[in-house]
């Protein structure tokens, strides 16, 4: 579970563009190495591995109220003994969604993680 999530401002931009019928569906998953918390000015991850991005499977959950949660899930396979502490969701271009730090998680060349990546559309107070 990641300790540190954030949807940055360019993730907005993604979700605005997506209401309006333009743009690609942020549903590519990277992994990496850094450790500092997100922040709303975050367009990449901070230390990406080198793994290619993967295409995940989106779908649509509810949450709290019907269809407010988007869901991506993913897996990325280890090329090499690395310890794994961010996440990201990036559309086709490349452009950042959503950044999660949480406790490394140590691997070994081979070994993977499944991803579940959610946002959730939030009512305001």
């Amino acid at each position: 579970m990641a300790t540190v999530v954030k949807v940055t401002a360019t993730g907005r931009g993604i979700a605005s563009n997506r209401i309006k019928g333009t743009g690609t569906e942020p549903k590519n998953i990277g992994w990496g190495t850094g450790t500092t918390a997100p922040v709303d000015g975050d367009t990449a991850l901070e230390t990406p591995a080198a793994e290619s991005k993967v295409v995940g499977t989106s779908s649509v959950q509810t949450t709290t109220t019907a269809d407010d949660t988007y869901r991506v899930v993913g897996t990325l396979t280890s090329a090499s003994t690395q310890t794994i502490s961010e996440a990201g969701l990036f559309n086709d271009a490349d452009t950042l969604f959503t950044r999660g730090t949480f406790t490394g998680i140590s691997l070994d060349n081979g070994d993977s993680i499944q991803f579940t990546i959610e946002a959730q559309a939030v009512a305001p107070a």
